[in-house]
Order: structure tokens, then sequence, then C-alpha cells
């Protein structure tokens, strides 16, 4: 098989800010991030990936492969936005394959084709539409990812879909009256839980990762998956299909969400129908609202435009290094972006602008060298170095989010 390179196209600009801080193909979709996910379907590793230049450096550490290289061989080119189910058949020769609706999923290239084209090709459309003209058309199967609450919308069939009943197993010391349904559970290694908690794999499988803990009356509701090294607090209630990263802290009632590795919602208060993104943290009693009082779909600030959902239930979009204080009212289809800090009680404004700092009723710009030094502070504490590529992108998103972004003065928050 030619070697797999993942890119990154147009579309990253509509998962902003939650790629901000990372490649669209470091983005959770059920279980697995995408990069993983690709690398299922097609049976063979990343050998590299194409990215927008200014996230490349840190994109390619990551995810351990080689960042924006020219290609010297036939490849294939697979987008990073596009979400299908193993295994992906090939064709025999080169061709573009798009989704239903017109998207690129993925592009066989032959060597001359593969000398054409650059990264940048990918991200502009018209560079890309001429550099494939003529090229034979195929039809992929799956979809494209285009708003971040599609993470959300097919998660739990995502969850119960990618489980495997040869997975079905408890490897650690569990008390036997903890499990509903063990026939749909994975307890992985050296993970303890309480005896008074509940894993019910009733409504879905629930799957375990190595390293976990589960505190005393917790209770997590299938289809859950719970990533290494996490931590499920006393009392907690995971319900409604939920995915949660590595070494994150879980309290309170969480429904229907993804939450990237390394941010904590610890306490009580509500979290439905969102996506978390990493080093994150939620305070105490914080709670965000996942439906309408009018019971119509949940529009979301956009780009500088509210966009419908087409929802009914939408939470928050939360991107990475936001701090959210305690008793904040996050309202429903909310976005908080990069490395903004909430420190307000009771409600808060539906858009929150990267960087952004809000107290009481007002919102500053915020300092990006002051949130670049709570940021490295936050990731000491798991014992986690920001690397010199990170420090740069983070210094960078300073400046670039002010190409993106578009302040709330402007936006229609209904």
């Amino acid at each position: 098989m030619p070697p797999i390179i993942l890119f990154e196209d147009e579309g990253f600009r509509d998962l902003l800010p939650l790629v901000f801080w990372r490649s669209v193909f470091e983005l959770r979709v059920g279980r697995k991030i995408i990069l993983d996910r690709v690398a299922q379907c097609f049976g063979a590793p990343i050998a590299g990936v194409w990215t927008r230049d200014w996230i490349a450096r840190v994109a390619g550490q990551r995810c351990g492969a080689p960042a924006n290289l020219p290609l010297k061989n036939p490849s294939i080119l697979v987008n990073g936005r596009w979400i299908c189910d193993p295994p992906v058949e090939l064709p025999a020769e080169p061709c573009v394959a798009r989704t239903a609706d017109g998207g690129v999923a993925f592009i066989l290239c032959d060597e001359k084709l593969a000398a054409r084209l650059r990264p940048s090709d990918l991200i502009d459309p018209a560079r890309r539409d001429a550099l494939l003209r003529g090229l034979p058309q195929r039809r992929a199967p799956g979809r494209m990812l285009c708003r971040a609450w599609e993470l959300i919308e097919h998660l739990p069939q995502l969850l119960s879909a990618e489980w495997n009943p040869e997975e079905a197993c408890i490897n650690s010391d569990v008390d036997k009256k903890v499990v509903v349904d063990a026939e749909r559970v994975h307890v992985g290694e050296r993970v303890r839980i309480h005896g008074s908690a509940v894993l019910d794999a009733r409504e879905g499988p629930v799957f375990v990762s190595d390293d976990v803990e589960i505190g005393p009356c917790a209770v997590i509701e299938g289809p859950a998956y719970i990533g290494p090294g996490a931590k499920v607090n006393p009392h907690a209630w995971l319900h409604g299909g939920n995915a949660i990263g590595p070494v994150c802290k879980i309290g309170g009632e969480v429904c229907g969400c993804i939450i990237s590795g390394y941010s904590n919602k610890q306490h009580h208060g509500f979290l439905g129908h969102s996506c978390v993104g990493s080093w994150v943290n939620i305070g105490a009693g914080a709670t965000n609202s996942n439906l309408k009082n009018t019971y119509g779909t949940v529009r979301v600030p956009i780009n500088g435009r509210t966009i419908d959902s087409g929802l009914q239930f939408f939470g928050a979009i939360i991107a990475d290094h936001a701090k959210i204080g305690i008793n904040a009212a996050i309202p429903t289809g909310a976005v908080i972006g990069f490395s903004a800090s909430v420190a307000a009680t009771g409600p808060i404004p539906k858009y929150v602008p990267s960087f952004g700092w809000i107290t009481g009723d007002s919102m500053s710009p915020g300092d990006h060298l002051r949130a670049l030094d709570v940021a490295t502070a936050v990731m000491a504490r798991r014992k986690v170095d920001m690397t010199d590529e990170e420090i740069e992108l983070f210094l960078d998103l300073g400046q670039r989010v002010r190409e993106f972004e578009i302040g709330p003065s402007v936006l229609d928050n209904s």
C-alpha cells in the first residue's frame, strides 16, 4: 500500500475554535482521534501529515509523523475530516474519491500527481480543484465532519459501533456486583472501582481503559468510553453517551459529551452535549444548558455568524485551555474560545472569544502572555511540559485568532 498522508482542507475554519491548538485529525470521534480511525480504516500507519503551516510543527510532533514534507512517491492523501468505517477498499488507478456531499475524502496519487501537490494546495479549494481536474472520480463511503456539533450528534452510535464483543473482559479486581450486562463491559488493567459504583451497559457498551479510578456511588451508563488514567469522582453520573479522554477528572452529571485529555470537570454541576478540548477546567457549580426553553433547534455562533445546528440538544463548544469559574451558567449553544477565562458567576455571554477575559458583566481581550504562564503552570501540575513548538504556537495564536474570530458585538446571540 502507498504511504498514507493525512491532510487538512479549508473546512478547518468551521471547526474553530476547537482546532486552534490542534490539527483536525487530533479531534476525538467516538473512542479514537481521527488519525487513529484512519489508520484503522486503511490497516496501515500514518506516514505523514499536511496541515496549515502555522500548526505544522506541533501537529507533526503530536501525531508522530513528518509534517508538510513534499511527496516523492505515489501516495494516498486522506482528508482529516473524513469519517468512515473500516475497511476501506482502494481503487487500482489514481483517482479522487468524494463523499455524497462532494467533499474530497481521499486522493490516490501516482508519482506525477504527487510531485505537483503541496499542503497549501489542499487548503485552497480553487487551486485544489484545478490540480485535480481530469482525475477519475469515485464515490467514497462515510461523511465529512463539517461542524463541531456533529461529533456529539453521532456519539452514542459511534461508541456502540466501535464495540467488539471480543473486548468484553474484566482485567482488574472488581466486585461483580458493580457490572450490569458484563457481555458489553471492558475493564482494563490497574483499574480501581469502588464496590458501590455501577457500570451499566444495558443501553450500550462501557469501555474503561487502564489505570482508571471510579469512586463510590458513581454511575456510568453506556455507551461510554473512559480513557487511560481518568478519574471519575464519587457520586458522578455519566449517561447519554460520553467519550472521556485520558487523564481527565470527572464529577457531577455529564451527558452526551466529548471531553479531551487532561481536562477537569470535577465538581457538581451539569455538562450536557458539549465538545470540550484539552487542559480545560470547569469550576464547582458551573452548569450549561443543552436545551432551549422553546424546544427549538440550537443556534451556535461560528465565524461571525449564528448557524442553526439542526439539533434540539446541543450544549457548548469549549476550546483548549479555557477556564470556567465556579457557578457559571453557560447558555445553550455557547462557544468559549481558546484559553478564554470566565471568572463570573451566573449567566455568561453565548460567545467568549479566544483569550477573552470575563469578570462580572465586563469582557476584555485578555493577555496571551499571562495565559501562557497559566497554561504552562497547569500542565506542569500534571507533570507535562509544554514543548518549545507548543509555546511558539501559543504565542502565535495571541495574534492569529484575530484573523478568524469576530467579536461578540456583531453576533446574533439568539
